[in-house]
């Protein structure tokens, strides 16, 4: 499924009102769907505009394998998906705060209060 075809499923299920129950996210299914846009978004960062599709591929391969997917099993998972919006929409919104904690990245150390603070004129 190309990512544009992910897009207006997402903004499609966005929309959908629905009864499921959000508690249901499957974080297997946000892993691959966060590991997927990621892996669009290298490929659009690559220099070489006319390797950017072949790459996009072969990382979307990657994500893929490493959670025991392949397009169509993807494709049928989203289907399924569409079936459920209020699911459809929890997991969109998993998704994006993953991704959101992602572009963030590791959160900052506390400060360690049992550490003696450098004298002055050290």
């Amino acid at each position: 499924m190309s990512r544009g075809a992910l897009v207006v499923l997402a903004l499609a299920l966005a929309a959908c009102d629905g009864a499921d129950d959000p508690a249901d996210v499957d974080p297997a299914l946000v892993d691959a769907l966060v590991e997927l846009h990621l892996a669009d978004a290298r490929a659009a960062l690559d220099t070489v505009e006319a390797r950017r599709p072949a790459l996009a591929d072969s990382l979307r391969h990657v994500a893929l394998d490493a959670h025991g997917l392949d397009s169509a099993g993807l494709e049928a998972r989203l289907d399924a998906l569409a079936e459920a919006p209020a699911l459809a929409r929890a997991t969109y919104d998993s998704v994006e705060a993953r991704l959101v904690r992602e572009r963030q990245g590791p959160p900052a150390a506390p400060p360690d209060s049992l550490k003696t603070p450098p004298s002055p004129g050290l």
